[in-house]
């Protein structure tokens, strides 16, 4: 009996893409109407642009920004750079991707699906594990108090990204090497990231929550202030919980199309939604510049003043140009 193939998923071997059944894969991809691939790819252009230039300005702006803690400056320096690569080589990947179907091209079908498939789930995974650094940096902050600035130093939170990177790149590419290494190795990798973000997470709360109460405890609510800005420290923690939830609010839906395909089997209905499922957690990176924007007051400074300079830029060399035509 022949297997069904599904291009897009993300789990498959090589020989899924770029043997004869190839052809039944390509095929069953061409069941859907080619006006839903156009309409996809528009969207993914504007989304792919918007991702690009959202997130080049977050990195500038982070470059600029020194009132930031250098530490949590390099983990969203991270997060900003999977995004961008998203923008930069992910959607237009999924671009291609659409455009061989719809003008009928199975054998460049092949090459794109591969690269779309090791590349996305490499940024995928940095961005997880970035995810699972930042609640344990929020976890440190919070019991170490003032020796965390003394042991969390910038070299070492580097080093821990750079290894995150090399180490995401490896899991990538043992695809090629062995599917069932990469997919046991890759589920155990989620399932320790999400319980490890979740736990620290609720030992913080459960931390300010008896923290609190000992303030309020005390005769002097304002020593314990001198020790451990508690104010500035919820400020950042609520702005990592954002980043944290936007994720699994844009990546939901291509984990529940996955757990169906568990369930039920892949079927046109269930391919159909794990296609454009993976769309909706691509939009994950034009929202996250936004998301920066927004909560980060010390980004949205730079942000603005870099639009500012950008504006008064453009109004004088227009101002020029008028005035040359006009001699």
């Amino acid at each position: 009996m022949t297997k069904t193939h599904y291009p897009l998923d993300m789990a498959g071997t090589s020989e899924s893409f770029c043997n004869p059944t190839r052809s039944q894969s390509y095929a069953t991809a061409q069941n859907v109407s080619n006006n839903i691939y156009i309409i996809a790819c528009v969207v993914i252009v504007m989304w792919s642009v918007s991702s690009t230039l959202g997130n080049a300005v977050i990195l500038y702006a982070l470059r600029k920004c020194q009132s930031l803690h250098s530490p949590s400056k390099a983990l969203l320096c991270s997060l900003a750079l999977t995004d961008l690569f998203v923008g930069l080589v992910v959607l237009p990947l999924i671009t291609a991707y659409y455009l061989t179907i719809i003008l009928g091209m199975p054998g460049y079908y092949c090459i794109v699906s591969i690269a779309y498939g090791r590349i996305s789930t490499f940024l995928a995974g940095v961005s997880l594990q970035t995810i699972t650094t930042i609640a344990i940096d929020r976890y440190l902050a919070f019991h170490l108090r003032l020796r965390y600035r003394e042991l969390v130093k910038l070299r070492r939170i580097v080093c821990i990204l750079v290894i995150e990177w090399i180490a995401t790149a490896v899991w990538s590419g043992s695809w090629f090497w062995d599917e069932q290494v990469n997919k046991i190795s890759g589920a155990i990798t989620i399932t320790i990231c999400c319980l490890v973000t979740l736990l620290c997470y609720l030992s913080i709360h459960r931390g300010l929550r008896q923290h609190v109460e000992q303030i309020h405890q005390q005769n002097n609510p304002g020593e314990p202030a001198v020790a451990f800005n508690l104010v500035q420290y919820k400020k950042t923690l609520n702005n990592m919980l954002w980043i944290n939830g936007l994720l699994f609010v844009c990546y939901m839906p291509y984990l529940s199309s996955l757990l169906a395909i568990l369930s039920t089997g892949l079927n046109n209905y269930t391919r159909f939604a794990l296609h454009f499922s993976a769309i909706v957690a691509y939009f994950n990176s034009f929202l996250n510049p936004v998301l920066y924007c927004w909560k980060i007051k010390e980004l949205k400074e730079h942000i603005i003043a870099l639009f500012r300079a950008l504006h008064n830029f453009l109004s004088s060399t227009v101002c020029k140009v008028r005035l040359t035509n006009a001699v």
